[in-house]
């Protein structure tokens, strides 16, 4: 390589431990990997490096090799939410510690969505103490590296929560991931757009935001958590973005009612039965049907109740400085800039028929705005940020951040995304983008 060109190491860790597969790993990497860009103090490229967490587990984190380790949402840093909350596990142990490690040296952390999850504890709101199983889990799986806390509302798993016939919406924020039918836009096409799109509100007295010309910034929001700063902190901390003053719940476009299971031990074992069939259909892996069975188990039934939230005017991008003379870097994004953003449409509810299900969708965007000369700039809108995040992180100069611009997608990049934008029609499509 150009002794001139500086590169930044950053190691995704891309362990789905509950085989729930999301695409965010490809997205970051057509994201991040060999991106360069050319600044005051020189050029820059970002080189990728997928981990595991037996590389974790065997010292491969660490700063001879690795800038910063970027932890995605969804099926990485959800599923670890759940799985590191077992803090009795001997190996669970030593993956926290490896990685605490690796801050107190000097490496850099970003958490997206469900990554934020796993790197902070967890409160409930008004004081409320965790007590799902879920909540429970995301409280006991933090890194213990950060001041900063989660914030959520309720948070359950629809289906396996005890009490949600009775209180459907204790489910919380979970009820805007796993029920999304592929979204319509108003001229015809079926894309893929689970989650919200937000304007989140921006600070300028960061160098991430400090040159954005704007005071909003959309971002794609999918069931994220707020964040809560202490008054009193033992660092550098900046909170540079925070939720609208307003709340999903309060806009009749991104509202949405619970819906209970009904389907009892009947509807489990049809799931269960039309998994084996769909996994022998289209050639998957064995080890993936208890997360189809989840998807395909049935009935579910509308409710009158709605899903609140509870994030207006909360934190949802900080960043941070370990307190040591090394000053490691620690940074959290509740929302997902690495996916696509839409404007326009609403939240429509499917019918209540005899067989709804999460794998075929409960909620469908309808409406959405025309995208034929924006298909590039919505999916690569907020891609600068998340270069921005990952070089601050690696501790890339002030001066020095990626410029803001859209990118303009190659025909192969385009190649390698289609899938996980618009739908081809296909069931198997559809799962694979929950």
């Amino acid at each position: 390589m150009d002794k001139e060109v500086k590169e930044i190491r950053i190691g995704i860790l891309a362990t789905e431990p509950l085989f729930w597969s999301t695409c965010a790993l490809q997205f970051f990497s057509v994201i991040l990997e060999k991106y360069q860009w050319q600044s005051k103090g020189g050029k820059y490229i970002i080189s990728t490096y997928f981990l595991s967490d037996k590389d974790i587990l065997k010292g491969r984190l660490n700063k001879n090799n690795i800038d910063a380790l970027l932890i995605p949402g969804g099926g990485v840093g959800d599923s670890h939410s759940m799985s590191k909350g077992f803090t009795f596990l001997p190996k669970t142990k030593k993956w926290k510690r490896k990685i605490q490690e690796f801050i107190t040296a000097g490496g850099g952390i970003i958490g997206i969505c469900g990554g934020a999850s796993l790197i902070t504890p967890l409160e409930m709101s008004n004081n409320r103490k965790p007590t799902s199983f879920v909540e429970r889990q995301y409280n006991k799986s933090s890194l213990d590296i950060s001041c900063v806390t989660s914030i959520y509302n309720f948070l359950a798993f629809p289906l396996f929560y005890l009490f949600q016939y009775k209180h459907p919406e204790r489910v919380g924020s979970t009820a805007y991931v796993f029920s999304y039918e592929p979204g319509i836009t108003k001229d015809g096409k079926r894309i893929h757009c689970g989650g919200v799109s937000i304007d989140f509100q921006v600070n300028k007295n960061n160098p991430i935001f400090a040159d954005y010309p704007y005071e909003k910034l959309r971002i794609r929001w999918w069931a994220g958590q707020g964040l809560k700063v202490p008054k009193n902190p033992n660092r550098q901390i900046s909170i540079i973005a925070s939720y609208p003053s307003t709340d999903l719940h309060e806009h009749e476009e991104t509202k949405i009612h619970a819906w209970k299971y009904v389907g009892g031990a009947y509807g489990l074992i049809r799931g269960f039965f039309k998994a084996m069939k769909f996994i022998k259909q289209n050639n998957l892996r064995f080890i993936e049907f208890p997360m189809l069975t989840y998807s395909f188990a049935g009935d579910w039934t509308h409710s009158k109740t709605i899903i609140k939230t509870d994030l207006k005017n909360r934190p949802a991008i900080t960043t941070e400085i370990y307190p040591n003379e090394n000053q490691g870097r620690i940074t959290l994004c509740t929302a997902h800039p690495e996916y696509l953003i839409w404007h326009g449409g609403f939240l429509n509810e499917k019918d209540d028929t005899n067989y709804n299900c999460l794998g075929k969708g409960l909620l469908q965007w309808n409406e959405i705005d025309l995208m034929n000369d924006s298909i590039d700039k919505s999916i690569t809108h907020t891609w600068w940020l998340v270069r921005r995040l990952v070089a601050w992180t690696a501790k890339v100069p002030d001066c020095d951040l990626p410029p803001i611009t859209n990118t303009t997608l190659t025909k192969q990049e385009k190649e390698t995304l289609s899938k996980y934008i618009y739908w081809d029609g296909t069931l198997i499509n559809l799962i694979d983008n929950i």
